[in-house]
């Protein structure tokens, strides 16, 4: 009997990784990231956008501002506050564009399409030089994960994510050129490594952390020995170091406010350490949540959409069981230099700065999706390279197409959910509409809805539109009182619409309400000496005016209004003090009208004739 050869699988065909990758998976790549947010080019400035562009006295200065930008803290050029963040390069950015473009919200959209497409293609490159030994398909499933995640839209969507995207990107260059300088013993590509390194954390705080990835990513994927992998990690250390005696330079203070309110971060409210760490547990399981199943997304996690928890609830069980499990597989396999034990390690690594862990470390959100941009890719390494260890797409036709039919259909649902979440961030209107679904327990979603509904009737000339809109949103502020009764803003904004309306009484108890739980709140004050101001209860209105002065002695409107009362008393001496005190700092002409009436009731006409002059 004649004997039959058993059957062997046909080999599947790949590229190696020996050979430089072809242009077309670059190009791809960009495309692919380009037109995953090509129609939020078109959006409109939404949320903090403002704050780095339009009322960024810095960027509005264009090109003459970059010299102020590299000296101060990031919002002074906002609000003159000089402390808490250092993030010069992303200001710069956008007044380069100011200079180039003017102040079209387009422009910076497209530059941060851009920018995330170009971070695609470098992630690839990175990629595919530590992991050198695997077939092209493993960087590339990592690749396509990465840059169609929905997670990311927050950052991408968003002008204000332009600081995450600056810092990915020289954080990927700089591992990139780390490993270039191992593979070709040329120490150019480490001091541009060093360089991209110091890009990456004047783009955002946060980037610092990829300092600890510098160690891991040499002891995985080098034969180099521990001696060299700490010498090289020192150099990172040094421009660490740099950075931080620039910033010193630069800033008043360098930490988030002691006394943070829990408007901003829900975790300061916690009764004690035991349940401020099980709530931030919790937080983080939600982070691991939203990374395999991205749905619902939401632009906002403030007080009290994620409420504290205990050691006992399920979620913080929950997450301490997984982060367990991941620590373990991790620790195993760092003796392996597991690639698994990689994507743990970054994972973590870049979400350490943002955990919430230490008081000393607090930033000013509860849970927020741009915190787990860069550590996203950790999650990205995990997932494809266990599908192409257990499918083995190299062994047969099969096993490759069923490993590139998984990672396709990943794929394109992620894409799916990213264009259509996109559409969300379109402008304040639809952003703050669908913080009402996904963040219905959330008092800054309630005002922040609100206050869109308020500017929008103050923007109108349509008395009738203007009655409706400020009606409309009293209700939001209402339910953001309900969530959290001492949330000045909401009961400041509150006030406003009912005074808009001829609700004078209502606005006064919602002023006075929030000044119980807010007592030198300026803006509070202030309406409040109008409403008695215009009520003829001058002594009243002297009052509130005198509070704000004692709390701001440079309040050129208390001071005026403080001018005002005591020129309707007839003490026109005491007037001029306050005018002449308000003038020096920059009075409005209603100011300087006062004060030359008050000059030449007591008949200094010289005096009033060269206030004149300033008019």
């Amino acid at each position: 009997m004649k004997k039959t050869n058993k059957h062997t699988p046909t080999k599947a065909v790949v590229k190696t990784a020996t050979t430089p990758p072809p242009y077309a998976y670059l190009f791809g790549i960009f495309l692919f990231g380009f037109l995953l947010y090509a129609n939020t080019i078109t959006h409109d400035y939404v949320l903090d956008d403002p704050i780095i562009t339009i009322e960024n006295k810095f960027v509005q200065r264009g090109f003459g501002g970059l010299a102020d930008i590299f000296s101060h803290g990031y919002l002074y050029g906002f609000n003159g506050s000089n402390d808490q963040s250092y993030r010069p390069l992303v200001l710069a950015n956008m007044a380069i564009e100011k200079q180039l473009f003017g102040n079209n919200p387009s422009i910076h959209h497209l530059f941060n399409v851009l920018i995330y497409a170009l971070s695609g293609v470098f992630l690839f490159l990175f990629l595919r030089q530590i992991f050198k030994q695997k077939n092209i398909w493993l960087p590339l499933a990592i690749t396509l994960l990465f840059v169609a995640h929905p997670i990311h839209t927050e950052v991408v969507a968003n002008i204000k994510g332009r600081d995450e995207l600056l810092s990915f990107m020289f954080a990927v260059l700089s591992l990139y050129a780390l490993m270039r300088h191992v593979y070709t013993r040329n120490a150019l590509w480490l001091y541009g490594s060093v360089v991209f390194y110091f890009l990456c954390v004047l783009s955002k705080e946060t980037g610092l952390a990829v300092l600890g990835l510098v160690p891991f990513t040499l002891y995985f994927f080098t034969k180099i020995e521990l001696k060299t992998i700490l010498s090289r990690t020192a150099l990172f250390l040094l421009m660490a170091a740099v950075y931080f005696f620039i910033r010193s330079l630069a800033m008043d203070n360098m930490t988030f406010e002691a006394d943070m309110h829990v408007i901003n971060n829900s975790l300061m409210g916690a009764a004690s350490v035991s349940e401020r760490l099980a709530s931030t547990l919790a937080i983080l399981g939600r982070y691991l949540q939203l990374l395999i199943f991205p749905h619902p997304l939401s632009y906002d996690y403030s007080y009290n959409q994620i409420p504290l928890t205990g050691w006992g609830h399920w979620r913080t069980l929950t997450a301490l069981a997984l982060y367990v499990g991941l620590a373990v597989v991790a620790v195993i396999g760092l003796r392996r230099k597991s690639p698994v034990a990689y994507g743990i390690i970054w994972f973590v690594v870049m979400l350490l700065l943002v955990a919430n862990l230490h008081p000393k470390l607090m930033v000013g959100a509860t849970m927020a999706e741009r915190f787990v941009f860069s550590s996203a890719l950790g999650f990205c390494i995990v997932l494809a390279h266990l599908l192409h260890h257990y499918l083995k797409p190299l062994e047969t036709f099969a096993s490759a197409k069923t490993f590139l039919v998984i990672i396709g259909i990943i794929t394109t649902l992620y894409s799916i959910k990213t264009i259509s979440r996109n559409t969300v961030w379109k402008n304040g209107e639809t952003l703050y509409l669908s913080g009402l679904k996904t963040a219905p327990n959330s008092a800054r979603a309630h005002n922040h809805i609100g206050s869109y509904l308020l500017k929008k009737a103050e923007a109108t000339q349509d008395p009738n539109l203007r009655h409706q809109l400020f009606t409309q949103a009293i209700p939001h502020f209402d339910n953001a009182l309900k969530i959290l009764p001492n949330y000045t803003e909401a009961g400041y904004n509150k006030g406003v619409c009912y005074y808009s309306t001829g609700q004078t009484e209502k606005a006064r108890n919602a002023y006075l309400q929030a000044l119980v739980h807010n007592p030198n709140n300026t803006n509070v004050l202030n309406n409040l000496g109008v409403i008695y101001f215009n009520e003829n209860n001058y002594d009243k209105a002297l009052e509130y005016w005198l509070r704000i002065f004692a709390i701001d002695k440079n309040n050129v409107n208390a001071l005026g209004n403080i001018g005002a009362i005591y020129q309707k008393k007839g003490e026109l001496e005491k007037a001029l003090t306050y005018y002449e005190q308000a003038i020096q700092i920059g009075a409005n002409r209603n100011v300087l009208n006062n004060a030359i009436k008050a000059y030449r009731q007591l008949g200094l006409e010289e005096k009033a004739s060269a206030l004149e002059r300033l008019r």
